[in-house]
């Protein structure tokens, strides 16, 4: 069986991404309010402009949320994934060998990684895009396919098989 070739592939910032999750959690929050709303007793005096305040306070509070978890998740600045071969690695500004790397998601186009940080540091996510790597994407998928999982220890290494 032939291995994987290595590959350098440029992964975006996730802007996008992180815009679709704070814009999904402001429409639930605002979804979330008007049910409420719609539950909650009013007086007989007429329509208010309570429902619509609830839902637009709500709104805002998920927005944020969703913001701040985005931004926590996924990671601003973009970065390149290497795989030389035996290895994976994430290089940019905080770069990683992770431990294990796991393919969430795969939209042909669109690809969603897990990397589990060795070092005890929480779990990180990336998108890979073929607009953003480019030639690279096919082997990028590739490497994927064939390698990703729990990484491998090194020759000579304690739990490395002999």
């Amino acid at each position: 069986m032939r291995a994987a070739p290595a590959v350098d592939a440029a992964l975006g910032s996730g802007r996008l991404e992180r815009l679709l999750i704070t814009l999904l959690y402001g429409a639930t929050g605002a979804a979330l309010a008007l049910w409420g709303a719609g539950h909650a007793e009013w007086t007989d005096r007429g329509p208010t402009l309570a429902p619509g305040l609830a839902a637009v306070a709500a709104a805002s509070v998920m927005a944020a949320t969703g913001a701040w978890l985005a931004r926590r998740v996924l990671p601003p600045g973009p970065a390149r994934l290497v795989w030389d071969g035996s290895t994976w690695q994430l290089r940019g500004d905080r770069s990683t060998a992770p431990s294990r790397l796991v393919v969430a998601l795969d939209l042909g186009h669109w690809v969603l990684l897990e990397l589990a940080a060795a070092e005890g540091r929480s779990t990180l996510w990336r998108v890979a895009r073929a607009r953003s790597c480019g030639a690279d994407w096919h082997g990028l998928r590739v490497a994927l396919q064939a390698h990703a999982g729990d990484a491998q220890p090194r020759a000579g290494s304690p739990g490395a098989s002999r």
